[in-house]
Order: structure tokens, then sequence, then C-alpha cells
């Protein structure tokens, strides 16, 4: 029985190398007829069929479960993440095992920044929040690369929250523990992209009304999470797997929000840095909101942009400003500036 199994093994093996090689002797012959690489090296001919590439990656990625993308980590279940984030070099790897910590200095210019905005808001009695959109690799822990260990409780996100939180700054926002204790049943990122999916931003979204309702005792039309159908559909790769060349074979399990959620809302400005909406019914509401969402991407605005617009009369959607008091033009009763964990540098600023 053992023999039997152990001969199976080898002639699978040998099949599979037979073709492994019968295709990279396919690929050079079609490279090598190309009159324009002639006098080129071995390695020029290899790589320059794209076909041949790309079925490299795949083999690497599948059989040996490598990329040879350096910054990349390879997570479980198909999920990837940046160990060094290509947008703003943001070190990633290093902040989860708590080696990229803030300093006492820098620590104190972040609260005085947020002290200093929130300030200025609510002296003109606009309520304020800084809300930080943790990374995936800090809410998806169950999906990181078991050999990085459990992430440090001195990532930089825990310093500002530790500290904001003994200064008593309420305005300052970290929902990850309620993003990974709601985030049970459906995930809340995109598992090849850095990103918040539909119900990431709900939860966003709720942690935001449920504590303005809190604080203030008005009443919205408050969307819950029994009014919201979310469904999965299977799309080619995201940023990270296009990094790696492997948008078609690393799959996104993206996360929608059903075709039936209506939007009783009318965009009425659309410019490259505001959009404004106004729902359909403002005139029977009692109490006129005006709520004004500063985010730095396009991707969080649109994911949000459903269900704050069904919440609030009048929705302002602009890019983050940094001048304290600035949104107070359009007369809010409610600020809030959405970042990113990879962002935080920019409240040193």
């Amino acid at each position: 029985m053992k023999r039997k199994k152990a001969l199976d093994f080898l002639l699978v093996t040998l099949f599979v190398g037979i073709l492994f090689t019968f295709t990279v002797i396919i690929g050079l012959g079609g490279t090598l007829k190309e009159g324009s690489l002639k006098g080129t090296s071995f390695n020029a001919r290899f790589y320059s069929d794209n076909a041949l590439s790309d079925f490299v990656k795949y083999v690497d990625y599948k059989i040996f479960g490598h990329i040879e993308e350096g910054d990349l980590l390879i997570g479980k279940d198909e999920w990837l993440f940046e160990a060094v984030d290509s947008e703003n070099g943001y070190e990633r790897l290093r902040d989860y095992i708590g080696a990229n910590q803030f300093s006492d200095e820098q620590l104190e210019t972040i609260m005085s920044t947020i002290s200093k905005r929130a300030e200025s808001y609510e002296s003109n009695g606009v309520r304020y929040m800084m809300v930080v959109i943790p990374d995936s690799i800090s809410v998806c822990s169950e999906n990181v690369p078991w050999y990085l260990g459990e992430q440090s409780e001195n990532t930089r996100l825990s310093q500002i929250t530790r500290l904001a939180s003994e200064c008593g700054i309420d305005d300052f926002i970290n929902p990850a523990q309620i993003m990974i204790s709601e985030s049970k049943n459906v995930v809340m990122y995109n598992n090849t992209e850095n990103t918040i999916n539909a119900y990431g931003a709900y939860c966003i979204y709720n942690t935001v009304v449920s504590r303005f309702l809190a604080e203030t005792g008005r009443e919205v039309d408050r969307i819950y999470r029994d009014d919201v159908d979310f469904y999965t559909r299977i799309t080619d790769g995201r940023r990270i797997a296009e990094l790696a060349g492997l948008s078609e074979t690393i799959k996104n399990r993206t996360v929608s929000v059903s075709d039936e959620m209506s939007e009783e809302y009318q965009v009425k400005e659309n410019e490259k840095n505001l959009v404004k909406t106004v729902r359909d019914n403002i005139q029977q509401s009692g109490i006129h909101e005006c709520v004004v969402i500063e985010c730095t991407s396009d991707w969080d605005r649109i994911q949000l942009t459903p269900y704050f617009s069904n919440t609030f009369d009048t929705v302002y959607y602009r890019e983050l400003s940094v001048h304290p008091n600035d949104a107070r033009q359009y007369e809010p009763t409610l600020v809030v500036q959405i970042i990113h964990e990879s962002e935080l540098e920019m409240l040193l600023e």
C-alpha cells in the first residue's frame, strides 16, 4: 500500500515536471523566434514573454507560496498585506511589531492638533470627531501570516488611543475593537487591497452616528444593521494583487450593498474636491441636520455616502482640511474627519 502511494506521488511529480518543462520550452521557443530579441540574454528572452512570466508567478504563488515582490506579505486564505505602504512609505510591518513608535514629543504634538481642532469647532456649537480607519492587518488578524505573531500593544495607533483616553480627549475615535467584534460573519476589508468594503463603511458610519446621538440626544433616520443586506461577489484582485502581477490568480471577495437599498437623496454638487447631497424628504425634517465628512480617499467617500446621505438632511463630502473650523462655512452640526492608520503622521503637521 505504501509502495503504491509512493509510486503515485512520483508519477504525479514527474508529470508536473514534464508539463512545466514543456511549457518553458514552448515559451522560449516563441521568444527565440522574435527577431527583435536576437543577441539578448537568456533572462531577457525568458521574461519578455508575458504569458510565460505570468505562468511562473502563478506557480511561484500557488505551489511555493511565494511572491517575487519583497514588500508583500502572503496571509491566509488569499489575503495580501503590504509590509511598506507603496503610496506613502508607512512602515506597516515595523509598526505591527511595535518598532515604529511615536516619540513623546510627537505624541504631544498629535494631542495638541486634535484638541485644537475640536475646541475650535465645539466653541461654535459644532460637534467634531477624528476617526481613524485601522489597516486591514490590524482588524483581520486571523488572516495575518502566522510567523508575525500577535500585533504589538505599542503600535502608533495604540499609542495615540491610550494617550487620548488618559487625557480625556473623546474626539479621537479608534473603531478597531468594534470592527473586530462585528466582523465575525462578514469581513470589512478587501482581501487584496488595504481598503474597507461596504460593510466596513457601515461600521464606521454606525460608530459615528451612535456617538453623535448619545452625546446630543438628537433624532435622525438612523440606518440599523438589519436595514442593510450585503452580498459578496468574486472579482479580479485589487491593488496589492496587481502589484504582484497576480490580479487574475488571487481573486478579491468584494462585499457590496444590495440593490434593494434605496437612495433617498440627490447629489446637488459634484466637483473635484466637494460633493453635496440633500435628502428627498428634507422638508419633513424637524431640525435641519448638516454634516461635513472630510476624507483622504475618494474610495472611502463612495463607500460612506449611502449611509450618511440617507441619514442626514445635507451632507458635504470634501478633502481633509488641516485648518481648524474650516468647515464652519457650511453651518454643520457635525464635522467628521476620517484618516487611515497609515496616515497618522498627518497629525504632526
